[in-house]
């Protein structure tokens, strides 16, 4: 929801009923499949920074992405390593190295993966728009749980499946609105 309203202030994203409509029942389908925290703080912050980066940047060709995100790494290295050396010192976080190889594996491994997924979503969000690519994100949410029934042998009740349906239909949904409002070039 932040996203399609901030999106609307600045002009990035335009306001429809049908938007609206599509991002609630979203919204409620990941209730439905995973009684998901619906404090909404981490989805306002993704909303400003999505919204305000496809406000800026605009066009995928005026962006290096890879110096974007070096730029944004460099960025969180400076303003968040004297917190991490205050946090160690202190003794409310003491830092220790990974003890074993396939601790070293699965962090590289997972930061890679991370990687991947940040560009995949930057570009995304540049050749769309923050609301679908936000939309989009909800996606994970039952395709995750999905890879957990298969995986653990798992079964999920009608409710889960309901609530699965109903993400996949809005971002269908809300994809469909975003194209027919586009301008043709």
């Amino acid at each position: 929801i932040w996203t399609l309203l901030i999106g609307a202030c600045i002009g990035v994203e335009k306001f429809t009923l049908k938007k609206l409509i599509g991002v609630f029942a979203c919204f409620a389908g990941v209730v439905l499949t995973s009684g998901a925290d619906i404090s909404g703080d981490t989805d306002q912050n993704r909303g400003i920074y999505t919204t305000l980066m496809k406000k800026r940047i605009g066009d995928e060709a005026r962006v290096n992405m890879a110096l974007f995100f070096g730029i944004v790494g460099l960025f969180n290295i400076i303003t968040l390593l004297p917190g991490f050396v205050v946090f160690h010192y202190t003794g409310v976080e003491p830092f220790k190295l990974p003890p074993t190889g396939r601790i070293w594996a699965i962090i590289l491994i997972n930061s890679t993966a991370s990687l991947v997924a940040d560009f995949c979503w930057a570009y995304s969000m540049l050749l769309t728009s923050p609301l679908v690519v936000t939309v989009g994100l909800s996606l994970t949410i039952p395709l995750s749980m999905v890879g957990q029934i298969i995986l653990n042998s798992q079964s999920s009740s009608g409710v889960y499946w309901v609530g699965a349906g109903v993400v996949f239909l809005s971002f269908l949904f809300v994809n469909h609105e975003s194209r027919q409002r586009e301008p043709s070039s």
